[in-house]
């Protein structure tokens, strides 16, 4: 009996070990990138441009936004853990969390462009409208970005394979920010001429149909080979108790929110900075090309460095970096046009590391959560960050229009003194306070590759695991 069990034993831990060093093919590598690239060309073009498409073109108040902004992320708080408990409990022929790349693709593009249509139901009707879009969208964001990220731990649970995988998915994440921010104003020109109203709707329907078109080619190309193990059944108060006893994932969280705060201010300021500040609307698809060139550039160097040094030295050493270009930026005139876009990429390049790496680590807070706990909660574990990065840009989207109404921006007119001000503060040296914060947080991250690596030998050798 007891050899038999040994041997069961080994059995597992050889077949656990051989998941850990089998490679994925480059299909599959690509096939993942592409969905969470559906997801990003139409949550980036709505953090770049919502509030501009509110404020200028329909032509609703800062202060409205900020509340509206507020509220949907409350509703997401809400709705994210309820989506995390959905994604545990779902159990089909293609698995757990790929189904929703197929279920979730049309009705996430129908309310992108529902967001970017203003009808005639008068002021206070499109405000309701943009309420009931806006929410629809956002619950459609977590049925989407929750289950693509928990899929990075179900494809493979090889830490360095994950780090490949998660880098190769965010090189096609920036391909797509990249493109669709930079390419919106000129997309949104060339259909619309001086009609800016049809101009953005008919970009948001390209967008919506490419990232069904994406969508269904991640479907079809990635599969969940790491099964979930047997274990007990927890009810939903249990479930949720992971969170709150995972001291990586709160970290991480915390980390990321400041990170995305400071990204999202920056993000959705941008075409206000070239608007008025600069005064040349047109090189924002420079700038925005720019920044997520670097990016994605960036992102080409992660593998090599975070084997090497440790993904949360990489995250420190580049976000410390950052800081630099945003100091510069706070400082250079509008009218060095040359030595603006040399900070652009290089804020690009040292900033967004911090971003990939830490997509990449949640996978490592969903396996500590079942080695501390017992419970294996992907999808809340998941919700978790997703939130957290709905949230980042709820706040960043609030903060944006509060202080630019609170400063005396006017749409459609020439800023004062204290607008343009506010305008290049949200540039630079708001968006490199948070990154500031993001650093000293993440600096008290306790699971380095080595303590991970021991953590999944002691798990693989509980009876649960047989």
């Amino acid at each position: 009996m007891i050899e038999r069990e040994r041997t069961a034993i080994e059995r597992n831990l050889n077949k656990t070990l051989s998941y850990s060093n089998s490679r994925l093919s480059w299909i599959e590598r690509f096939g993942y990138g592409l969905g969470d690239m559906s997801y990003n060309i139409i949550f980036q073009f709505v953090n770049a441009y919502l509030l501009f498409y509110y404020t200028d073109i329909g032509g609703i108040s800062p202060g409205i936004i900020a509340t509206l902004f507020i509220v949907v992320r409350v509703l997401d708080a809400i709705f994210d853990p309820i989506m995390g408990v959905i994604l545990d409990k779902t159990n089909t022929r293609w698995g757990k969390a790929r189904p929703y790349l197929l279920w979730v693709s049309i009705p996430f593009g129908l309310f992108t462009v529902l967001c970017f249509t203003t009808p005639n139901f008068g002021a206070n009707g499109n405000i309701a409208y943009a309420y009931i879009t806006y929410i629809l969208l956002g619950m459609t964001f977590s049925m989407q970005t929750i289950p693509v990220n928990s899929l990075t731990g179900r494809i493979t649970n090889n830490i360095q394979e994950r780090t490949i995988l998660t880098t190769t998915r965010m090189i096609l994440v920036y391909i797509g920010i990249l493109l669709s921010i930079s390419c919106a104003t000129s997309l949104a020109m060339a259909l619309g001429g001086e009609n800016q109203a049809v101009g953005f709707q008919l970009t948001a329907i390209i967008y919506a149909a490419v990232s069904i078109v994406l969508n269904l080619t991640s479907f079809f190309t990635v599969r969940e080979r790491v099964a979930p193990k047997k274990s007990k059944k927890h009810g939903v108060k249990k479930t949720l108790s992971v969170l709150f006893k995972n001291k990586p994932l709160l970290i991480l969280a915390s980390s990321f929110l400041a990170f995305a705060i400071g990204f999202n201010i920056k993000l959705s300021t941008m075409v206000y900075y070239f608007t008025y500040n600069v005064d040349r609307k047109d090189l924002v698809f420079m700038g925005t090309l720019l920044f997520f060139g670097a990016a994605l550039i960036s992102n080409l160097f992660i593998p090599y460095f975070s084997d090497r040094w440790g993904r949360k030295n990489v995250m420190i050493i580049t976000a410390a970096l950052s800081l630099f270009t945003y100091a510069g930026l706070q400082l250079t005139p509008y009218s060095s046009l040359t030595l603006i876009f040399i900070l652009l990429f290089a804020s690009g390049f040292f900033t967004t590391p911090l971003n990939t790496l830490a997509w990449g680590m949640v996978a490592d807070c969903v396996d500590y959560a079942e080695w501390k706990t017992g419970v294996r909660a992907d999808g809340v574990v998941i919700s978790s960050m997703s939130f957290t990065n709905k949230l980042g840009v709820a706040l960043a989207g609030s903060f944006a229009a509060l202080y630019l109404g609170k400063n005396g921006y006017v749409a459609n007119t020439e800023q004062t003194i204290t607008s343009l001000d506010a305008i290049k503060s949200m540039n630079a040296l708001v968006p490199g306070v948070f990154i500031l914060l993001s650093i000293i947080i993440i600096c008290f991250y306790p699971l380095n590759e080595k303590k991970y690596k021991k953590m999944m030998e002691e798990l693989n050798q509980r009876p649960s695991h047989k």
